[in-house]
């Protein structure tokens, strides 16, 4: 072989982007693999990034160095803040992307990096030597060296693309599938399923009559995914809301007899937090009114994606229901909806630095995983090429875990649970939510970031600063007393009636103040800010990060406070390491169940173990005392 790199990753959407970046930025000599060079970070589906969990995930990537998080900040549509009535943990951003110019600059970004090839081809086999990778075979019978490999390949491995009755071997509209890899994937030990994902139809935005809905603006200055970004204005082109109609729902069941899902051409579970519109018929078949969201792709192009339409229904059906709908009585399809099956990885088989179990040295990262998202995918890819290089390199590993990052949530459930649908972040799945929030991610992977070295050291240094500082303050203003004096009152008077009115006259009762308490106390009070603690005690100058972050300490000390308390107790779980050479067979006690789970999972620490399907409370108890006898036998 005469084409040697460190690092191959197989597939560039986002998994495989952010691998290549991550692997090639680390110093590694990196070749990326694509079917198409001119799909790079294509946006199959949705033009959208961020939302519940998602937004979390996107600005983790950013503060660890990777590349989503200032691209979206720089090629979006609108960008808008959200969920900011619901409390600190629920407050998110969700991004619009101009799908075209994301792509087209991100092809941009990869040509431009040192130490990383593109390559155009389909990668067919690995190549192997006992049992360890060193390289990857193309269509072509060109053979490529490697030490670490990363797949990425999406919908790809024996994608079939579905409309109605009509099915054939795609990953995605108008692309070859991958049909030999996932072959040699089974043949080299590994286990495979299948999945479903599908996107709705694209009109032309010159047929709808928007006087039928409602428009929908972002945020001229929003919260942005990335610290680096440094922008005076955002784009605010709105998207349009209308709704589906009684008309829609009773098209809709007439029209289910050709559905591929009441036929069974498509019987993969698919993702049930996006449900297409024929099963939200099937499942709610008395609701009328469901969303539909109408998304520009782009500046560069008259596409509207209609979100909430989500369907693989025979071209014919999809016309007839989508002119039931409000202002789209006259809308031209200029891609209808499709569906895809595809094969995929069970994320089981892999370790938690993303390096599978099977063969040393090959990772996989995105939807070959079993997850759906844009987000997720990104994250994963960065994750295995940061440690591909990282062990080519001779250090240790990187490992999130679930009390640091929504990243560390993602990788650890995916692993350690079983996922009968494409696995999606969400909010619910992670336990610590209030530690856990986007406008702190600068704190709680400050170390982590500095670790892998990717993010520019003028902006740690800046962060670190900021740490420091609201260190200081927090102490600071711990150490100095505000008396409840007339003058005090009058002043939280005066406070109040401004709150009042910046909340819509709500009229919130403002107390007086009645003993004497600390600056850090004081500011708890919902109506202070640290701007406004000015009027009461000397303030300093600080960034607005800082302040924020101040303010958020004070107002929700308790339950920070105890959310840490918990933190801490699950730590003492997640660094109990289980030795590699435990026999789970002699272990008295344990379920049959609990016994197969850890076998294969082969957990390297307690908490881990915790976490694996049919593992009981009972089982972790008994495991606990068992590695206490092992190591004293030791």
């Amino acid at each position: 072989m005469n084409k040697n790199y460190d690092v191959i990753v197989v597939g560039a959407g986002h998994a495989g982007v952010e691998a290549a970046l991550a692997a090639s930025r680390l110093g590694l000599k990196t070749a990326l693999f694509t079917i198409y060079l001119d799909n790079i970070a294509m946006m199959s589906c949705n033009p959208s990034i961020g939302g519940p969990g998602k937004s979390h995930l996107v600005s983790e990537l950013g503060m660890l160095g990777g590349e989503m998080a200032r691209h979206i900040d720089n090629y979006n549509l609108q960008l808008k803040n959200l969920n900011h009535t619901k409390g600190l943990a629920s407050r998110i951003t969700r991004a619009q992307a101009d799908k075209y110019r994301y792509r087209i600059k991100m092809r941009e970004v990869l040509e431009k990096q040192e130490n990383l090839d593109i390559i155009q081809g389909i990668v067919t086999d690995l190549i192997l030597e006992n049992g360890e990778i060193r390289g990857v075979e193309d269509k072509l019978g060109v053979k490529y060296g490697a030490k670490a490999v990363i797949l990425c390949t999406g919908t790809f491995l024996k994608g079939q693309f579905i409309i109605g009755d009509v099915k054939y071997s795609a990953g995605r509209q108008g692309e070859p599938s991958s049909d030999e890899l996932p072959d040699k994937l089974a043949e080299y030990g590994f286990e495979l399923d299948r999945y479903q994902t599908a996107t709705p139809p694209r009109i032309d935005k010159r047929t709808i009559d928007f006087s039928k809905t409602q428009e929908l603006k972002g945020e001229e200055k929003p919260r942005y995914f990335s610290y680096e970004t440094e922008k005076e204005y955002n784009p605010v082109l709105p998207t349009w809301l209308t709704f589906t109609t009684e008309k829609t729902i009773e098209t809709g069941k007439e029209m289910l007899k050709y559905s591929p899902i009441v036929t069974g051409i498509v019987s993969t579970k698919g993702p049930r937090h996006c449900p297409s519109l024929d099963r939200k018929i099937l499942n709610f078949p008395e609701k009328t009114d469901h969303q539909i969201f109408l998304e520009q792709e782009s500046v560069e192009s008259n596409e509207i994606y209609v979100n909430g339409f989500t369907t693989a229904m025979p071209p014919f059906a999809q016309e007839a229901m989508l002119k039931t709908i409000a202002g789209l009585e006259n809308a031209k399809i200029v891609r209808y909806g499709y569906a895809v099956e595809y094969n995929f990885i069970p994320a089981y088989q892999l370790n938690l630095n993303l390096e599978t179990k099977v063969i040393k040295g090959l990772y996989t990262a995105g939807t070959i995983n079993g997850t759906s998202g844009y987000e997720e995918a990104a994250c994963q890819g960065f994750i295995a090429g940061v440690n591909a290089a990282r062990k080519i390199l001779g250090k240790e590993e990187i490992v999130i875990d679930r009390s640091e990052g929504y990243i560390g949530v993602l990788i650890d459930d995916i692993i350690n649970k079983k996922t009968p649908e494409p696995y999606r972040v969400l909010p619910s799945r992670a336990e610590y939510r209030l530690t856990l929030r986007q406008d702190n991610i600068f704190i709680r992977l400050f170390e982590k970031s500095k670790e892998i070295g990717l993010l520019r050291k003028e902006k740690l240094e800046e962060l670190e600063k900021a740490k420091n500082q609201i260190d200081q303050e927090t102490e600071r203003l711990k150490t100095i007393t505000v008396y409840p004096t007339k003058e005090t009152n009058e002043k939280l008077k005066e406070i109040g009636k401004i709150f009042n009115q910046k909340n819509n006259n709500e009229e919130i009762s403002v107390n007086s103040a009645n003993s004497p308490v600390s600056a850090f106390e004081f500011l708890a009070r919902k109506e202070i800010t640290y701007d406004n603690l000015s009027k009461f005690i000397e303030t300093k100058e600080f960034s607005p990060i800082v302040k924020e972050q101040i303010e958020i300490n004070a107002k929700y000390n308790v339950f920070i406070e105890r959310e840490k308390t918990q933190i801490e107790k699950f730590k003492k779980l997640e660094e109990m390491k289980i030795p590699e050479n435990i026999d789970y067979e002699k272990i008295r006690g344990l379920s049959n169940i609990a016994m197969s789970g850890l076998t294969y999972g082969k957990p390297h620490t307690v908490g881990q173990a915790s976490r694996i399907s049919g593992v009981t409370y009972n089982d972790i108890g008994i495991l606990i005392a068992n590695i206490s006898a092992f190591l004293e036998k030791k």
